[in-house]
């Protein structure tokens, strides 16, 4: 097609347009006349074209979503290196006077949609050999005051919405100083369960939730709840009036993972009511709300582990320094037991030599029965203090329960030690067997014995019981005493403590029979309760495949 030089030589030519088909027809139309064609879809994007491109020609759609083409033309116009570019408007418009809007807006010509293929290049041609087309002085004030009344209305709805814009903002910086707040409020010294508690609540009311959850898998077993502000009040808070929003609002639910190093800990799930078009902005903000909580339960999470760790080593540091101050009593112990063996057997000796000789009206006999039996007690002393300070090697061996504690009853009662009180025998039948060194359980059962007779000196009741429950042997002593104090509960087997007066016990019998019973696999647990009495039970392994049922239900026998 002959022409202008440009014409032939081909020019860069931008079309603003957000209609795709129309942008692809032109771009045909105008790439067979040899011209380059850069197209936008929007007016923000068409500028920027137009700035970095810097073409020979601007086609301008009027009607553009968002910023429209009369305002594109104001903005174009305004650079510099802009401004002598011919934007020519093309556009369905035409009423009476579209025409003449556009060229007072600035642009320098008008083509009328839809476009004529076999018209549009030599238009376009014509404009790009310095074709412009203007409106006559008669009209331009008429024109120019509408579109300044024009201008003026988009200018009132856009503050409209750079208002509405700036409320959001607002509220959006709001909820990320809550959330920030709620975050540095909570201590890393908290368990994962205390932190949820803590922290869901800060959050739901920062994020404006209706509802909010965090259910956990690692760890297990953990989940918090929360609800948030209700439906009708976060509509009306969001939209900063008490009346009903004119476009209906919706409840949103997110559920959101929580991970930390691609481990998953859980999901938080979310409820928002939400007005049109927000539901995206939310979920963005959501996720990073969702990365900062599963951070926060792994913090508490290693936290629990730490200091379970720091406990575990704070108790073997305790029980490493109890056995080295028990070391290094019980080596010291032994000495003195063994210095004071001597002289007691001397005194025992002479005292009994001296007693046989004597008549039994003798007023003599009756002072060395006195000095005989204080000279047993501090033998049984030296005994309990051997006991402690060394381990001496046990003789095992396979026997019946029943039969060691009826032994133990039989020779405190030809003591006298239990005339005082009431002891009731309860024994289970068929009990399994126990693997122990019989003397020394003796001993653990007598020790346990004299101090329930102990605390009943006004009289009482000793009841024992055996039975078997699991893989245990039960040997149970309960009395009516007066208790033991909660304070001392937890130091009535550490030695050398007691709650017995100096001249009457050591703090040394409880000690060494929980070793007695320790060295043979068992244990000794305790109940008590001020002004009702105590229960001591030892538990022995039950020997396996011997005789007696697994589990036994006793039958009273009152001695």
């Amino acid at each position: 097609m002959p022409g202008h030089p440009r014409d032939r030589k081909g020019a860069k030519i931008l079309y603003i347009e957000d209609n795709p088909e129309n942008r692809m027809l032109a771009r045909a139309v105008l790439e067979a006349e040899g011209h380059e064609v850069v197209d936008a879809e929007d007016g923000l994007s068409g500028i920027e074209a137009a700035i970095r491109e810097q073409p020979a020609l601007i086609l301008l759609d009027i009607n553009l979503p968002g910023v429209d083409g009369y305002e594109v033309v104001s903005v174009l116009k305004s650079f510099p290196n802009l401004s002598a570019t011919p934007v020519i408007a093309v556009t369905a418009y035409a009423m009476e006077g579209d025409r003449q809007r556009t060229l007072v807006a600035g642009c320098d010509g008008y083509i009328q949609k839809p476009i004529d293929v076999d018209a549009f290049p030599r238009q376009v041609a014509e404009f790009l050999r310095g074709k412009r087309e203007r409106v006559e002085a008669r009209e331009e004030g008429i024109y120019l005051r509408e579109l300044n009344q024009r201008l003026v209305y988009r200018l009132v709805n856009q503050v409209e919405d750079l208002k509405r814009l700036n409320e959001q903002f607002v509220r959006r910086a709001r909820q990320l100083e809550e959330l920030h707040r709620a975050v540095q409020d909570i201590t890393s010294e908290l368990g994962v369960a205390a932190l949820l508690e803590r922290l869901l609540p800060a959050l739901a009311k920062a994020l404006g939730s209706t509802s909010l959850a965090v259910e956990l898998t690692d760890p297990p077993g953990v989940r918090v709840a929360v609800r948030g502000e209700s439906t009708e009040h976060r509509q009306r808070v969001l939209a900063g009036t008490a009346a009903e929003a004119t476009e209906p609002w919706s409840e949103v639910e997110w559920t959101l993972p929580l991970a930390v190093r691609d481990r998953a800990l859980g999901a938080m799930v979310a409820r928002h009511v939400l007005p049109p078009g927000a539901k995206a902005d939310e979920e963005q903000l959501l996720k990073l709300v969702a990365n900062q909580v599963a951070i926060a339960v792994e913090n508490a999470h290693l936290y629990e582990g730490v200091k379970r760790q720091m406990a575990e080593l704070r108790e073997t540091q305790a029980q490493l320094v109890q056995s080295a101050k028990l070391a290094a009593i019980g080596e010291l112990v032994a000495n003195v037991a063994h210095e004071l063996n001597n002289p007691l057997t001397s005194v025992l000796g002479f005292a009994s030599f001296i007693a046989e000789r004597l008549p039994e009206e003798d007023p003599t006999r009756q002072e060395l029965d006195l000095i005989m039996e204080e000279a047993g007690r501090a033998r049984d002393i030296v005994r309990d203090l051997l006991d402690f300070s060394r381990r001496r090697e046990y003789a095992p061996e396979l026997t019946d329960v029943n039969a060691v504690v009826e032994q133990t009853v039989a020779m405190v009662r030809r003591q006298g030690s239990v005339d005082h009180v009431t002891v009731e025998e309860i024994y289970a039948p068929d009990m399994p067997k126990v693997e122990v060194d019989v003397s020394r359980v003796k001993q653990v059962f007598l020790n346990i014995i004299n101090n329930a007779t102990y605390v009943m000196k006004d009289g009482g009741t000793l009841t024992i019981r055996t039975f078997a429950a699991a893989d245990w042997v039960n040997v149970e002593f309960a009395d009516t005493g007066h208790g033991i104090a909660p304070e001392h509960l937890e130091k009535i087997f550490d030695p050398f403590f007691t709650t017995k007066p100096e001249v009457s016990g050591t703090g040394l019998g409880l000690s060494v029979s929980l070793g007695i019973v320790q060295s043979h696999g068992g244990a000794i647990d305790v109940k008590s309760e001020v002004g009702k009495g105590s229960i001591f039970t030892v538990k022995l392994p039950a020997r396996v495949g011997t005789e007696g049922a697994a589990e036994t239900q006793p039958e009273a026998v009152t001695r």
